[in-house]
C-alpha cells in the first residue's frame, strides 16, 4: 500500500476534503493486491453512510479479486531450407495488456470501487514479445492486445513479477527447443549455432559448463524405476540481463509429479556490485517461478474466481523445493549493471519443460505444469 497515492485517490474522487492516514505495518507484495482497493471501498462506503467504516476481506476475498497476471497465448513458426538450417521465424503474442490497471492504486480508476464508479481506465498498452540474438535470416515478431474487459468483468490484469515474460519465454524458448530438435542438433549446440550476442552465447556457455550438459538430440527418457529423468535448458534477455537456466527434473510416472531437483544459473547483469546479494536474489526467483510455473493457476466459472486458497490456489512448499540451485555470476566491471530483481524468471518455465520433455518425451504447451495436465498428455 502507498500512502501517498491513498491520499490523491481518495481526495481526487472528492469523497473528503482533508485525508489522513495511520499506516499499519503489513505484509508487501510484488506487484499489487488488495489492500489499495480496501482503502477506496471505506471511503466510498463511509461517504455513503456518513459514518466511520472498517472494511475487512478474509484471504479469499483478496486472492479472488486482486489483480491478475495477464493471460496469453502464442504462435510460432519456422522455414528450414533443404540443408535444414532455419532460414526464417515468426513469433505471434495475443493476451491482455500487462498494464490494464497500473501497479498502484494513485488513481481511482486503477481501484475496484473507481471501476464500479465509472472512471475511465488509462491502461498503458503493453504486452510483449522475446527479443533474444537470435540470427535466423528472416524473422518477424508481434503481439496484438486483447480489448479491455473492465466493464464485462471485474478481473483486472496488472505486473506479476517479470511481467509478461515467463510466459512469452516459455512459448519461444519451447520452440527453439523443438527447432533444435527438427534440425537434429542438440539445445545447447543450436543456441550456439544461431545466437549472435557474445553475452548471450557467454551464458549459455557458462551454464552448460557448469551444470554438466550431457549433448543429445531429442527426449532420452532416462528412467530409474518409476522415476524418468532429464536436462531441459533456456536463455533469455531482459533488458540488458542475460539468464541461462538448466533444469534437472526428475518426474514420477505413477504419480505424474514433476520436481526440479537441481537448476543451474549462468546470470550476466554487467557489473556486479553485491555477489551475496544477487545470489540470494536469484534463488528467490527461482523458487517463486517454480511454484508458479508447477502449481499456481487463477480458476474460475461465469461469476466468480474458483481458486481461493491453498487448497484450490496451491504454491510451492518445502517438499517441492529445489534441492540445489548453482548460480555461476558473470561480472563485466566495464558494463553498468543492468539489474538482478526479475530476469531468471523470464527462462525458467520453458527450461522446465524443456527438461519434462526430454524425460518422457511429452511437450507441454500449458502452464502450470500439474500432475493432471501431464498425465493427460503422457499416454
Amino acid at each position: 500500500l502507498r500512502i501517498s497515492g491513498t491520499v490523491y485517490d481518495i481526495s481526487k474522487i472528492n469523497l473528503v476534503e482533508k485525508v489522513k492516514v495511520t499506516f499499519m505495518t503489513g505484509p508487501g507484495s510484488y506487484g499489487r493486491n488488495d489492500s489499495g482497493d480496501a482503502t477506496m471501498d471505506a471511503a466510498v462506503l463511509s461517504k455513503a453512510v456518513g459514518k466511520p467504516v472498517r472494511v475487512q476481506g478474509m484471504r479469499h476475498d483478496g486472492t479472488q479479486w486482486d489483480p491478475k497476471a495477464p493471460a496469453s497465448v502464442h504462435v510460432s513458426r519456422a522455414a528450414l531450407d533443404k540443408d535444414g538450417k532455419v532460414i526464417g521465424w515468426q513469433f505471434e503474442s495475443k493476451g491482455f495488456s500487462r498494464r490494464e490497471f497500473h501497479r498502484d492504486e494513485g488513481s481511482p480508476e486503477r481501484t475496484m470501487a473507481g471501476q464500479l464508479l465509472g472512471w475511465p481506465l488509462k491502461p498503458i498498452w503493453i504486452l510483449g514479445v522475446p527479443a533474444e540474438s537470435y540470427s535466423f535470416a528472416k524473422r518477424k515478431t508481434s503481439d496484438t492486445i486483447a480489448p479491455l474487459v473492465e466493464r464485462a468483468s471485474p478481473l483486472r490484469s496488472t505486473h506479476f513479477r517479470d511481467p509478461g515474460g515467463p510466459q512469452i519465454h516459455f512459448a519461444s524458448e519451447s520452440f527453439m527447443d523443438e527447432l533444435a530438435l527438427a534440425t537434429n542438433t542438440d539445445a545447447v549446440e543450436f543456441r550456439l549455432k544461431y545466437l549472435s550476442n557474445p553475452r548471450d552465447l557467454a551464458v549459455v556457455k557458462a551454464v552448460a559448463e557448469k551444470a554438466g550438459w550431457q549433448p543429445h538430440v531429442g527426449a532420452r527418457k532416462q528412467q530409474r524405476g518409476d522415476v524418468y529423468i532429464g536436462q531441459g535448458l533456456a536463455y533469455s534477455v531482459r533488458g540488458g540481463t542475460r539468464v541461462a537456466i538448466i533444469a534437472e527434473v526428475e518426474v514420477n510416472k505413477k504419480t505424474h509429479r514433476v520436481w526440479v531437483k537441481r537448476y543451474t544459473v549462468a546470470h550476466d547483469c554487467g557489473l556486479v556490485i553485491a555477489p551475496d546479494l544477487a545470489r540470494q536474489a536469484l534463488e528467490a526467483q527461482i523458487v517463486q517461478t517454480t511454484s508458479r510455473a508447477l502449481f499456481e493457476e487463477v480458476k474460475f466459472n461465469n461469476k466468480t474466481v474458483t481458486s481461493v486458497d491453498w487448497q484450490s490456489y496451491p504454491i510451492l512448499d518445502m517438499k517441492d523445493a529445489p534441492e540445489t540451485i548453482d548460480v555461476v555470476l558473470m561480472d563485466r566491471p566495464d558494463i553498468a549493471p543492468s539489474g538482478v530483481g526479475e530476469g531468471a524468471c523470464r527462462p525458467l518455465p520453458a527450461a522446465v519443460a524443456n527438461a519434462i520433455f526430454d524425460a518422457t518425451g511429452v511437450r507441454l504447451r500449458q502452464a502450470p505444469f500439474t500432475p493432471e495436465r501431464l498425465k493427460a498428455a503422457w499416454t
